[in-house]
C-alpha cells in the first residue's frame, strides 16, 4: 500500500511539473508549415501526409461549427497536444507500475528527463501541433500493447498509422516499435517469440510499403489539387500565410535540397556545438550499453542489446537528407528514454541492474540533480535550429564568417 501511494505521490509531482514547463514554454501561436500540413487530406486521394487532415476535415463536417479556421485549428491543436501529454503520463505511470522497488527511482529519473524534453518540444511554437506529435502519440500505444502483451498487434495499425500520418515516420518513431518487438522475438518463449517476429515483419513490410508508396507514387495528381490545397491553407493560416515549400513538395513531388542549403548550414554549425553539449549523457549511454553487451551471457542476448543500442541511427537519412535537426534530435532522445523505459517495464534483469549502477553512482556523487537541470538549458527543442543555445552560438560564428545568408 505504502509503495502503490508512493508511486501515486511521484507521479503527481511529475505531472505538476510538466504543467510549470508548458505555462513557460507555451506560446500561443501556430507556425505556418504546422497549419498548412492541416490542408491535406484524403480527399485528394491517398496523398502523403494526409491522415490528420482527413480527421480534422472529418470533425468539421460533424461538429456544429466551422473549424477550418486559424482559431479553429489552434484549439484542436491544443487538445491533440494534451492528448499527447496524457499518452506520455500513461506510459510513465504503467513503466513505475510494473517496475519493482529497485527499478524505480531509475523510471522516475528518466520520465523526469523526458519530460524536460517533450512538454516544451511541442508547447513552443515550433513544433506546436506539428505531425511528429501524432506520430509519437501512435508509437507510445503501441509501445503500450508491446510491454503489456495485450492486444500485440495493434502495433501493426499504429505502425501504418505513423506512415499515413507523415512518412518520415520510418525514420524517426519506427524504431522504437521495431526494436521492441525485435527484443521481444529474441527473448520470449517459443510461441511469444513466433507472435512478436510475425508482428515485426508485418509492421515493417506495411511501413516500407506505404513509405514507398508515398514518396514515389502519391504525387501523380499534384497539378490538379494544388490550388484547391493552397485555398484550404489560406484558410486556416494565421493571415493566410501558407508554407509553399511543403505543399510543392507533398503535392507536386518537388525536391526541395536547393532550397534547404542554408538551413543545412545552420545544422552544421550548430550541431557539433550539440553534442559536445551533450557529452556527459552520451558517456553515460555508452558506458550503459557496453556493460549490458558486455555482461551477456550469450550471443543472441549480445546481438538483442546490440540492436537495441544502435537502433537510433535509423534517424540518420534524415540527417543526411534533411535539415530539421531539432527535431532530429528529439526522437534520438525519445528513442533511448522509452525504449529503456519500455524494458525496464519489462522485467529485463540485465537492464534493471545497468540502470542502477550508474544512477546510485551519480547518485552518490550528488551530480545527478545538476544533470537533469543542466537539460532545462536547451529547452525546447525546434525543428531547422537545435535549441536556443545552439541558434545562438551559430548565428553568432556566421556573424563572423559569413556562411550563409537567411532568406
Amino acid at each position: 500500500m505504502k509503495t502503490k501511494n508512493k508511486d501515486i505521490l511521484n507521479f503527481v509531482i511529475l505531472v505538476l511539473f510538466a504543467g510549470v514547463l508548458f505555462i513557460r514554454y507555451f506560446e500561443h501561436r501556430i507556425i505556418k508549415i504546422n497549419s498548412t500540413e492541416l490542408a491535406f487530406s484524403y480527399k485528394y486521394g491517398f496523398i502523403s501526409r494526409g491522415l490528420v487532415g482527413t480527421v480534422y476535415r472529418g470533425l468539421d463536417k460533424i461538429l456544429p461549427f466551422n473549424i477550418m479556421t486559424y482559431d479553429g485549428l489552434y484549439y484542436f491543436f491544443i487538445i491533440s497536444t494534451f492528448c499527447l501529454y496524457a499518452l506520455i503520463f500513461l506510459f510513465a505511470f504503467l513503466c513505475l507500475k510494473r517496475s519493482g522497488n529497485e527499478s524505480k527511482k531509475g523510471i522516475i529519473i528518466i520520465s523526469l528527463i523526458y519530460i524536460i524534453y517533450a512538454i516544451p518540444m511541442f508547447a513552443a511554437n515550433y513544433n506546436f501541433g506539428r505531425l511528429d506529435l501524432y506520430c509519437l502519440m501512435v508509437t507510445i500505444i503501441a509501445v503500450i500493447s508491446i510491454i503489456t502483451g495485450r492486444l500485440e498487434w495493434i502495433a501493426i495499425i499504429m505502425s501504418a498509422l505513423g506512415v499515413m500520418i507523415h512518412q518520415g515516420y520510418v525514420f524517426m518513431y519506427f524504431s522504437i516499435v521495431l526494436v521492441l518487438l525485435l527484443y521481444k522475438a529474441m527473448s520470449d518463449d517459443k510461441r511469444d517469440r513466433k507472435k512478436s517476429l510475425i508482428i515485426l515483419i508485418i509492421s515493417f513490410t506495411i511501413g516500407s510499403a506505404l513509405f514507398l508508396y508515398f514518396e514515389l507514387f502519391s504525387h501523380l495528381n499534384g497539378e490538379g489539387i494544388y490550388e484547391e490545397i493552397v485555398g484550404i491553407a489560406s484558410k486556416i493560416c494565421a493571415n493566410g500565410d501558407y508554407h509553399a515549400d511543403v505543399i510543392d513538395h507533398e503535392v507536386l513531388g518537388i525536391d526541395l535540397s536547393d532550397r534547404e542549403i542554408v538551413w543545412r548550414w545552420h545544422n552544421g554549425l550548430q550541431l557539433p556545438f550539440y553534442i559536445l553539449f551533450m557529452l556527459p549523457y552520451i558517456v553515460i549511454g555508452v558506458r550503459f550499453f557496453k556493460g549490458l553487451i558486455t555482461k551477456s551471457v550469450n550471443k543472441v542476448e549480445k546481438y538483442k542489446y546490440i540492436f537495441v543500442a544502435i537502433g537510433s541511427l535509423t534517424i540518420l537519412p534524415d540527417m543526411i537528407f534533411k535539415c530539421d535537426y531539432g527535431r532530429w534530435m528529439f526522437c534520438i532522445t525519445s528513442y533511448y528514454c522509452i525504449v529503456i523505459m519500455a524494458l525496464v517495464a519489462m522485467g529485463d534483469k540485465l537492464v534493471i541492474e545497468e540502470m542502477n549502477i550508474i544512477i546510485e553512482e551519480l547518485w552518490g556523487n550528488k551530480i545527478i540533480l545538476f544533470l537533469i537541470l543542466y537539460l532545462l538549458l536547451f529547452q525546447p527543442l525546434a525543428d531547422v535550429n537545435i535549441c536556443p543555445i545552439t541558434t545562438k552560438i551559430g548565428d553568432t560564428i556566421n556573424g563572423v564568417f559569413h556562411f550563409y545568408v537567411d532568406p
